[in-house]
Parts: structure tokens; C-alpha cells; sequence
């Protein structure tokens, strides 16, 4: 029997990429941080599961959300500015928006200036999230290191080193840019995913996928109707979850994880995945991902 669950969730950018123009690489790096040596502690709002920060823009505190699949960041504006050229997401879709390089983004005490962003309205997600500005991207991502402690909902950022020797590493690469991607181990067998901390999803993959097949073969589905905001707005999906009862993450043995799959443009894991854990992004040392189970 079909279920039906209201809660709005989000898939955001996920691998939001340019359809035409330059290079992804070359947008990521414009812009610089100040001051040249810096650190800042500061809180976070959980939006829907995902790491919700303030961020100064244009004189005024707005609430970003952070999120390692977007390519580029986004800043939340009621008309495009700029030239405007085609986006997808992880919904397949596509949506035009602007560009901009925006001169100062502060977040506590480390300001991102001049750094490269896309622009447009996003209704259906500034209508549930009270002040949205946007989406932080890996534009100001890669120019820091970022600690997040998910369970005390808080974010250091610096460009020295944060971590001790009870963080421990885990496997990740990147394509098309700087987006990252992992491997989970199930039942003996190994499976590529985007590390997503813009979706809300702890497992989402794509109907047609490996890893949705092999899930499909070892554990009991269930259908689930529920609405999603993604490129281009809300939309009511189906799909099918259930819980895998042991998922690997390199050294790390998750239990009861949720996994969904529905249409979606990669197998991902979100931000509800690292829900136990404090996890450090280390671009410093080559990006490198790094966990330390707190629960």
C-alpha cells in the first residue's frame, strides 16, 4: 500500500552544473579570503536536516545553505542578473539564471570576496526558509577548511588545520570540477556516490543504478509519495525506501541506514548520513574528507 508522507525535503543543486560557457574549474577560483590567516567558530541552523548558516551579503544577514554538490553558489534573487545561461540539477531539470561575482560574502569572521555565483528566484525554497539567500558552493567551499559538528550544530572555518588524530580519513575523488564523490561498501560490493551534504536524503539513488539494483535485491521496499524541492521548484515525487541494515563508509560501519531511490541525476549521500559524526573538509591538504563518530 502506498504511503504518503508531506514533508518537503530537498535534493537543491546537487552536481548543479553550467549546460554552456567555461570551464567549472576556472569559475571556483575566482576571488580570495580575507584576512590571509583566518578562523571563525560559528553556529548553524538546522533547514530540513542541512546546515543552514548566516551569511552577510550586501549589508544584511541572509541564511545560505551549504552545499558540497553545487558547483557553483547561488544567491537568491526575485529576477536574474547578469548574462544568463541553462543550469541542471539533480532532478535532470534545467533553469535559467544569472551570474554575478559577488564582492563580499562574511560568514563569523572570515570574509569570501569576489568569488563567482549564479542568481535567480528560487520559488519553492525561500517560501519555507524564512530570510534564504541562497546556497554556499564550492566557489567559497574550496578556499577554506570547514569542520562540521553535526550534533552540536556547529561549523569552524580556517585555513590551518583542524583536526586530531581521532578524525580518520575515507576515500574521495572528483570529477567534472570539484565535486566529490566516495564509495560505500554493501554486501561485499563497493558503490560510487556523490557526498552531497545539499541533500536531506541519507541514500538517494537513481531508479536504474547499480547500487539501486543490488538494493532492490537484498532488502524490502516501500512506496512513498512526498514532495521535494529541486531545480526549477517543488515537485511531488515516488519512490521507494527502506533501510539497508549495515552500510560501509571506508573504516566506518553505519547501521539502519534509509536509502530512497527515485528519479535523481547520480547515487548520492546527504547530510542526514554524517548525522553522528563531526565531518572535516580538508582542502588544505588536497580535499580530503575526515570523520569522528561523536554518537
Amino acid at each position: 500500500m502506498p504511503t504518503f508522507s508531506s514533508r518537503l525535503s530537498f535534493s537543491l543543486f546537487g552536481c548543479l552544473f553550467l549546460l554552456v560557457g567555461c570551464s567549472v574549474s576556472k569559475l571556483q577560483n575566482k576571488g580570495s579570503v580575507q584576512p590571509v590567516d583566518f578562523y571563525t567558530k560559528v553556529p548553524f541552523t538546522y533547514v530540513k536536516g542541512l546546515v543552514g548558516l548566516d551569511v552577510e551579503i550586501e549589508g544584511e544577514k541572509r541564511l545560505f545553505l551549504f552545499d558540497t554538490g553545487a558547483d557553483v553558489s547561488v544567491i537568491q534573487r526575485d529576477t536574474t542578473q547578469g548574462r544568463t545561461g541553462n543550469y541542471g540539477g539533480a532532478s535532470k531539470q534545467k533553469m535559467e539564471l544569472g551570474n554575478e561575482i559577488v564582492p563580499s560574502m562574511r560568514i563569523g569572521e572570515v570574509s569570501f570576496l569576489e568569488t563567482y555565483a549564479v542568481n535567480g528566484n528560487l520559488r519553492g525554497l525561500q517560501e519555507p526558509i524564512p530570510n534564504f539567500g541562497g546556497l554556499i558552493g564550492q566557489p567559497i567551499i574550496r578556499k577554506a577548511n570547514w569542520l562540521i559538528d553535526y550534533p552540536n550544530q556547529t561549523v569552524e572555518i580556517s585555513n590551518k588545520d583542524l583536526y586530531d588524530e581521532s578524525f580518520v580519513s575515507f576515500e574521495v575523488v572528483r570529477e567534472g570540477g570539484y565535486t566529490p564523490y566516495t564509495f560505500l561498501e554493501m554486501e561485499g560490493e563497493r558503490y560510487k556516490v556523490i557526498i552531497d551534504l545539499g541533500s536531506t536524503s541519507m541514500i538517494n539513488l537513481p531508479e536504474n543504478s547499480k547500487f539501486a539494483k543490488a538494493v532492490r535485491a537484498n532488502i524490502e521496499l516501500e512506496d512513498n509519495t512526498r514532495n521535494r524541492y529541486t531545480l526549477g521548484g517543488l515537485q511531488e515525487i515516488t519512490e521507494k525506501v527502506g533501510t539497508i541494515p549495515e552500510i560501509k563508509l571506508g573504516s566506518f560501519s553505519l547501521e539502519d541506514v534509509t536509502v530512497s531511490i527515485n528519479e535523481t541525476s547520480q547515487p548520492r549521500i546527504g547530510m542526514k548520513f554524517f548525522q553522528d559524526f563531526a565531518i572535516y573538509i580538508d582542502n588544505a591538504n588536497g580535499g580530503v574528507y575526515r570523520l569522528k563518530r561523536l554518537q
